[in-house]
């Protein structure tokens, strides 16, 4: 009995760990290895429970279980990012098993022989982990134009700004997003109620230090209606060049997925 609890540990072990890390690249959250880690342990030893207690196994607990541990992995901000990332959770939980139950069937590979089984997981989990890159490659590229363009309003300042999908300027002290804006804002903003942090930016030319101010309840405005708050950002100034005319500030890539499209919206 020992070894069979091995196995169903070590099988639920692997599925788990599979789907909660291409969760978290289709997603492209940043989540701490410390939280990532407890989550896939504790979802395999909720899911050998499913298996060995019969009462158990059905889809019901299985929804309330992974909805438990999706809730500690992603920390929601609200119900539209939660209802977000679980349906990734499960478009990658019903792939990776479609792909497993495939590959089993057309090398009419015997599951129950355990060395058999782990090699056709750990083949399934290659094979998905080149399908999520190319789903995420396909979502970013597909990005209309229209969808890259915001105003920001700061200190009761309109600022026009674009999304650059190459920018993902991030300081990893406060963890926290960087917008770019373009020096001749400076005057403008009441920066003095603002704490000033050291950034360090890195280009090709190598890494540039360049001081920020930590922001807070940036409005978002999308076809003149607010749409989203930013609780909290990093400011740098510079000047912004190669840039499409009247627009004076760069969104970083991150703070688009993480804010715009899943902050507090009104």
């Amino acid at each position: 009995m020992k070894i069979y609890l091995d196995y169903i540990f070590l099988e639920n072990l692997i599925v788990n760990t599979v789907i909660i890390l291409e969760t978290i690249l289709l997603t492209n959250t940043d989540v701490s290895k410390k939280r990532r880690n407890l989550v896939i342990i504790l979802d395999t030893v909720l899911s050998c429970i499913t298996v060995l207690v019969s009462d158990l196994n059905n889809y019901i607990f299985h929804i309330i279980f992974s909805s438990i541990t999706l809730y500690i992995l992603f920390r929601f901000k609200n119900l539209y990012d939660y209802f977000k990332k679980f349906l990734c959770y499960y478009l990658i939980y019903f792939i990776y098993i479609g792909m497993i139950i495939a590959l089993s069937i057309s090398f009419n590979v015997n599951l129950e022989n355990y060395v058999y089984k782990f090699a056709i997981y750990i083949i399934s989990a290659l094979i998905l982990h080149i399908v999520v890159k190319d789903l995420w490659n396909m979502w970013k590229t597909k990005l209309k134009n229209r969808d890259l363009y915001f105003k920001l309003l700061i200190d009761n300042v309109v600022v026009d700004a674009f999304v650059d999908t190459g920018n993902n300027v991030k300081e990893p002290i406060t963890n926290l997003n960087v917008i770019f804006l373009n020096a001749n804002l400076k005057s403008k903003l009441r920066l003095e109620k603002y704490k000033i942090i050291d950034v360090d930016v890195i280009t090709v030319n190598g890494t540039d230090k360049k001081q920020g101010y930590i922001a807070t309840d940036i409005i978002v405005i999308k076809d003149e209606k607010k749409i989203a708050k930013i609780p909290k950002i990093i400011l740098c100034f510079s000047l912004i060049g190669n840039t499409p005319e009247k627009y004076s500030g760069i969104i970083g890539y991150d703070t688009y997925l993480e804010d715009l499209n899943g902050g507090v919206y009104y």
